[in-house]
């Protein structure tokens, strides 16, 4: 039978569709370079890495990988293997700086995040525009490209964020104004706003069968996040207890020490988040190090500065997990002999 040719035409799929406004925008960075006055190259291999341009002016060298994840879909992600690329480059020789470019919506807590942590410039989209400024039409270019794909959070969602964030801080400055019971509940609403539905079926002032133990509160993990899965397939966990630890200095070993009885490899009951308002002193860490390679027990030391990071990820998707991975990566290499 003929083709009826005039049959509309296949709409790309989701996938190509990606695929085309990733490539669209790493032609809009090379253009970028170019009318900054660069010499830009693309695709080039740099002792065996392939990088997505390469822009020479004067004696400067300019390494530049472009991320265009849909709806910041895993940006964080993306952002760890991009600079791990570009630092074993940068390693090699001098003269060359690394960019991220980030051709999609990314949270200024994100990118603040991203260049202390992985020690490159990320160039946001508002950066991009602004450097493109002088240049109408590819600053236009931008904006649609990215229109695309914006999204913001809800008014309401941000709102008991920014709530959630001033109780932590005032709380740093304050120092006990919070009974115990309240700065449990006040850090059970973080977890439950950042990863509510993956951590479910949180419950208070949980004990053990025999009463000799009480923790302050416990969920379980729902699957289908890759993170959250990891750590419970790594660990060998059902559940995350939590353990909130309100004083006025850094908590001690001795916090450690205490929290460590409620987690057996035998109960599926491996980790824990151990939370205070100033965080861990050297010898809480060590305590936990010790935990971690003795017994291979978790237990994840945090603060309520780290609290209010999380708060301020939770609209990068991913971003909240990528922040606890690089927390537990941290720890893990840091374990002593």
């Amino acid at each position: 039978m003929p083709r009826d040719r005039s049959a509309s035409p296949v709409p790309p799929s989701p996938g190509q569709q990606a695929t085309m406004r990733a490539f669209r925008a790493e032609e809009l960075v090379a253009e970028l370079f170019q009318q900054l006055g660069y010499r830009v190259q693309r695709e080039e291999a740099i002792s065996g890495a392939r990088i997505d341009i390469v822009a020479t002016k004067d004696e400067r060298s300019v390494l530049v990988e472009v991320v265009s994840t849909s709806l910041s879909r895993n940006i964080l992600n993306k952002l760890r293997a991009d600079a791990a690329r570009l630092q074993s480059v940068i390693s090699i020789g001098d003269g060359k700086e690394a960019v991220i470019a980030v051709v999609a919506p990314l949270s200024p807590a994100a990118k603040e995040w991203s260049e202390s942590q992985f020690h490159v410039s990320v160039w946001d989209i508002d950066m991009l525009l602004s450097k493109a400024a002088p240049f109408a039409n590819l600053r236009k270019q931008f904006e649609d490209l990215t229109s695309l794909g914006s999204r913001r959070p809800a008014k309401a969602d941000t709102d008991l964020g920014g709530d959630l964030i001033r109780e932590l801080e005032d709380h740093i400055r304050e120092k006990s104004t919070r009974t115990p019971s309240q700065y449990e509940d006040l850090c059970q609403r973080v977890f439950t706003y950042v990863f509510d539905p993956t951590l479910y079926g949180f419950k208070r002032q949980a004990h053990t069968s025999d009463g000799a133990n009480r923790y302050d509160f416990i969920c379980r993990i729902r699957s289908g996040n890759q993170f959250w899965d990891n750590l419970r397939a790594d660990f060998r966990t059902k559940a995350v207890l939590f353990e909130c630890k309100n004083y006025d200095e850094k908590i001690t070993a001795d916090q450690v020490y205490s929290t460590e009885r409620y987690l057996f490899a035998g109960a599926l009951r491996t980790v824990c988040f151990l939370i205070s308002r100033l965080g861990p002193d050297d010898g809480c860490i060590r305590a936990a190090q010790g935990a971690m390679r003795e017994s291979g027990k978790l237990i994840l030391l945090l603060s309520n500065q780290d609290l209010i990071e999380l708060i301020k990820l939770k609209s990068d998707d991913g971003g909240p997990e990528d922040f606890l991975d690089e927390k537990i990566w941290n720890f893990v290499i840091s374990l002593p002999r």
